[in-house]
């Protein structure tokens, strides 16, 4: 009899140390969308995501406790519609649009300040800083990538004025080449988009700053942030959402104050 009681007990506490054991209750895994087609921030790469804030997520992956992350690549359109019904917890990487995405909240702190540049040859700037948008640029040609509208309501007054020239092409390489061989002035894009794509374009043979000139980075035209953005339709689906939330602000700020989001940017821009 106290030998059956002391197997029992031993058995008891064998399962109870299994129940505390870290081991024994996997990590949850928490999916959020990515949009497939915003290099270099975030895009598709044989099935899967990658890109600058892909690299943020995994960077702050371990600093989370109890989850673990699946990055799933979407077309924009479609993720954003996925948090809108509720079917998915969170998307990456929406700019802070409260008005216009009522059911995206909360939005993690920002990752990444996205800044529009303007990117002219070296000599636009030789004997004029051009500081004022866009009035320091009358009269000269600038290429756009087709179907966009950056720059703000006065660029695209002047270009109706005909004091600014526009021209478009389908995408920054083939924007950069023009500016590289002169057949534009300046380009105005996303700044790491940009020099994203230079630094691909040297890699490759067709930038050469000796050769073509510098390609040389003006002033900002204006800044967003980009952000995890979650759906307020998924309460009962995800109960876990504020602590997973809470988690990724304090990873996401660590990051930040450790230097490793500005090592991240630069693996891609140099």
């Amino acid at each position: 009899m106290h030998r059956n009681h002391h197997k029992l007990g031993a058995g008891l506490l064998l399962v109870l140390c299994l129940a505390a054991s870290p081991l024994a209750e996997a990590d949850t895994q928490v999916t959020l969308l990515v949009d497939d087609s915003y290099p270099p921030y975030t895009y598709q790469r044989n099935g899967e995501a990658a890109g600058i804030y892909v690299d943020i997520l995994r960077a702050a992956e371990p600093l989370l406790h109890g989850y673990r992350l699946r990055l799933r690549p979407l077309p924009w359109r479609r993720a954003l519609a996925e948090i809108e019904a509720g079917r998915e917890l969170a998307v990456v990487p929406p700019y802070y649009r409260p008005q216009e995405r009522p059911w995206i909240a909360p939005y993690s702190v920002p990752m990444l300040e996205e800044r529009l540049a303007v990117f002219c040859r070296q000599d636009i700037f030789k004997d004029n800083p051009r500081l004022r948008w866009p009035e320091d640029y009358r009269g000269l040609r600038f290429g756009n990538n087709m179907g966009f509208l950056p720059g703000g309501q006065p660029f695209w007054s002047a270009v109706q004025l005909g004091l600014i020239h526009v021209e478009e092409a389908p995408g920054n390489r083939a924007n950069l080449l023009k500016l590289v061989h002169q057949r534009i002035d300046c380009y105005l894009n996303d700044r790491l988009s940009v020099l994203s794509e230079l630094a691909g374009m040297r890699d490759d043979g067709l930038y050469e700053p000796s050769k073509h000139g510098l390609i040389a980075e003006g002033p900002s035209v204006s800044v967003e942030n980009g952000h995890v953005g979650f759906s307020n339709r998924t309460a009962e689906r995800f109960p876990f959402k504020q602590d997973f939330a809470d988690q990724l602000d304090s990873a996401l700020i660590q990051l930040r104050q450790s230097g490793e989001i500005e090592r991240i940017v630069q693996r891609y821009i140099q």
